[in-house]
């Protein structure tokens, strides 16, 4: 399922560049202790990957609060992307989508609903992966 995940995110990364003729910017959002698919995200030449997280548990995280984000860091980003996100936080990564006009992919808990009241995103299920998504 991660690795299905992983590479629909590059095919979009890998589309944007194409698209664009520039690097795609993608910013995990609460990476956590799970950081899998943003270090192989990071491998590709055409992707500068910046992973958040309130708690940063190792020099490449940016350390970074959803509630009252440093919008530096998601500016001219392409693609947001966040894994098993608490239902708080949701919200307030829509508001950060919203300001920078980004595509956002969300992997919530296997049993778990979103809780975006002001968006619909839609449900994609990429072989083996299932994720919401909401596309700039």
């Amino acid at each position: 399922m991660w690795n299905d995940l992983e590479e629909y995110i590059l095919k979009l990364a890998i589309k944007n560049s194409q698209k664009t003729g520039k690097k795609t910017k993608i910013v995990e959002i609460g990476v956590g202790k799970f950081q899998t698919i943003s270090k192989n995200l990071s491998k590709n030449d055409n992707i500068d990957l910046i992973m958040t997280d309130i708690d940063p548990d190792n020099e490449n995280i940016t350390k970074d609060d959803v509630f009252n984000p440093n919008m530096n860091i998601y500016k001219n980003a392409d693609i947001l992307f966040s894994i098993r996100p608490p239902a708080e936080l949701q919200e307030a990564i829509m508001k950060i989508r919203d300001k920078i006009n980004a595509t956002l992919i969300i992997k919530p808990l296997f049993n778990e609903d979103l809780n975006i009241k002001t968006h619909k995103m839609q449900l994609k299920n990429y072989n083996r992966a299932s994720f919401y998504i909401y596309e700039k």
